[in-house]
């Protein structure tokens, strides 16, 4: 695939039928309530029969996921749910920790893709992993929601970690840290914001990036159409 003239990699594959895992923090969490990422997929690819299942849940980490008692491991639920593809959203609350738990973060990254890859959630070999870094935070139009500048400094130290691991690992990689630095730019020059907070995106802000996260998926660009009666039912 060429993009602006430039060969582009999918950074993984999809069979018939697949069943794809979203895991990880509120980016993934949040994505649910408008299903864009998933019309955009289903819509490129109707022959599959995909099934999505979305066990993000705000604040979670790679290690750190707080449920209630027995409610079962994270292991347990991609057996459950049959995850042949892994869409695994990290990076944003452990960069709180700043560098001092890089080399912790790639420890556990690491420890969790060889643990999946020699599990056969879907009855079909090793799930398919795409780690997808955190975005970058907005600086919003409203200077009630106060960013520290520290933060993107941090995001981007992870990014590149999660950039290390994947290659490492052999594993697909998407880097949302610049093109959503890119989006918020151009949001601010229309003096709008795309996130409620700084942090976490908003209607507008998803429907923006959804086509990003898609390109980087495929490597190619996120097909057009009026999709909203297949977004409905997927909601």
């Amino acid at each position: 695939v060429a993009l602006n003239g430039i060969a582009v990699d999918p950074v993984v594959e999809l069979k018939q039928g697949d069943h794809i895992a979203i895991i990880g923090n509120a980016l993934a969490d949040r994505m649910q309530h408008d299903g864009r990422l998933e019309t955009l997929i289903t819509a490129r690819f109707p022959e599959h029969d995909l099934v999505f299942r979305n066990l993000a849940v705000t604040g979670d980490e790679v290690v750190t996921r707080h449920r209630s008692s027995n409610f079962g491991s994270p292991h347990d639920w991609l057996h459950r749910v049959e995850a042949d593809v892994i869409f695994a959203f990290f990076g944003f609350n452990e960069s709180f920790k700043d560098s001092a738990g890089l080399a912790g973060f790639k420890e556990d990254l690491t420890n969790f893709i060889v643990e999946a890859q020699a599990m056969n959630y879907g009855g079909d070999g090793a799930p398919r992993i795409v780690l997808i870094s955190p975005i970058a935070n907005e600086r919003h139009r409203d200077r009630n929601f106060h960013v520290p500048s520290e933060n993107n400094t941090n995001i981007e130290l992870y990014t590149r970690a999660m950039s290390e691991v994947a290659s490492e690992q052999g594993v697909g990689f998407v880097n949302l840290f610049e093109p959503s630095r890119e989006l918020f730019a151009a949001a601010a020059g229309r003096n709008n914001s795309l996130t409620i907070n700084g942090l976490h995106l908003g209607d507008e802000g998803n429907e923006l990036l959804a086509p990003v996260v898609f390109e980087g998926l495929f490597g190619e660009p996120a097909p057009a159409g009026d999709f909203e009666e297949l977004r409905s039912a997927i909601n």
